[in-house]
């Protein structure tokens, strides 16, 4: 691993230094040298910050050079408390106001913390070939702009580690669906199955449309909740078994509960999807770095109770540990332990602008 100074954890995927500068004649070279060169710390913000020394043109350049909040004046902790600020769903104008700053500057950095939040998921996704057995998707309605203009966030979540793979935001239609499963097909890569891939939805027909043209190559199963509300209230529930049978999804498989509990965590910490209000985004880039910020923060950062697990050894005290807790990122074998937010702003993956 890179770098070791913010990062209590390891990652299981190798990641190696490299030079951001632009005035460098071998930018972004993993043959570069990089050594590490002192640290130093800001007028702004008493975290040290690691140093690097390039061999190649015999610069200097700091660890934050590796995130778009490079040069943007603020501290570690103004960017950490921007990112948990957004993350129980307060909106742009209400973080400026809190942390005593111009919203503009704080959506340049709420921009450059989800630029480096997208670009470090899909390497972690595409570095190791997901282990993915049950994949439950679901769309959830908001608006952009104003209330005459609808727009959908597609989700898709893996059931077992309780991975939030991606999302999409667009209208509700196939081209959408497609878009977002096709991402999901990008993370699982050509992996021989012993049981085909379980996958369940509502009963939304561009999911069928969907897997049937993306998933071609792969073993799967699909079954669709078709569920009937009569003045929002659930009268029926049936089963429509599209690709499979009965018998392929034993246990408690035969169902979109996952997936439901997981959009309402959605809808209450993202201010953009809470229903009935006047606090729908108006800036779609400004929905999709909100989004984000809450994948990071729900797959790498935060415990789940549901994912831990008891203690080999029997505790004697009653305040003795007792569970190892986990993330969904550690559940899927991606981490060893929780990440922090400035381990996403220093770790050495390129963003560009």
């Amino acid at each position: 691993m890179a770098v070791m100074n913010h990062a209590p954890t390891k990652l299981n995927v190798e990641l190696k230094l490299f030079c951001p500068r632009r005035g460098c004649p071998y930018p972004q070279s993993l043959d570069n040298k990089i050594t590490k060169d002192g640290v130093y710390t800001t007028k702004n913000g008493g975290v040290f910050r690691q140093m690097f020394y390039c061999g190649t043109r015999e610069h200097r350049f700091s660890e934050t050079g590796y995130c778009d909040l490079f040069g943007k004046h603020g501290s570690f902790k103004e960017y950490e408390q921007l990112c948990k600020l957004s993350g129980y769903g307060l909106s742009v104008d209400a973080i400026a106001d809190v942390l005593l700053k111009d919203p503009r500057t704080i959506a340049v950095w709420q921009r450059g913390v989800s630029k480096k939040a997208s670009v470090f998921h899909n390497v972690m996704c595409l570095s190791i070939t997901l282990t993915v057995l049950f994949i439950q998707m679901d769309e959830l309605w908001s608006f952009l702009r104003n209330k005459n203009s609808q727009l959908w966030v597609f989700v898709g979540f893996e059931v077992d580690s309780r991975f939030w793979m991606n999302f999409e935001l667009g209208s509700r239609t196939t081209h959408t669906a497609t878009k977002r499963v096709t991402r999901i097909n990008h993370y699982l890569g050509k992996l021989s199955r012993i049981n085909p891939l379980k996958v369940t939805t509502d009963k939304l027909a561009a999911y069928k449309n969907a897997l049937q043209s993306v998933f071609a190559e792969i073993d799967y199963v699909y079954l669709q909740i078709v569920k009937k509300r009569i003045k929002i209230r659930l009268v029926t529930v049936k089963k429509c078994f599209v690709k499979g049978t009965e018998d392929d999804f034993k246990g408690k498989t035969q169902n979109t509960s996952y997936i439901e509990r997981f959009t309402l965590t959605l809808r209450q910490r993202v201010s953009y999807l809470q229903i009935k209000t006047v606090g729908y985004c108006k800036k779609k880039a400004n929905f999709t770095d909100a989004l984000w910020l809450n994948l990071y923060d729900y797959n790498y950062r935060c415990h789940h109770k549901s994912l831990r697990l008891p203690l080999t050894v029997p505790s004697v005290s009653r305040f003795q540990k007792k569970w190892t807790h986990r993330t969904p990122a550690m559940a899927m074998g991606l981490t060893q332990d929780a990440l922090t937010w400035i381990f996403l702003f220093v770790m050495p993956i390129l963003v560009t602008r």
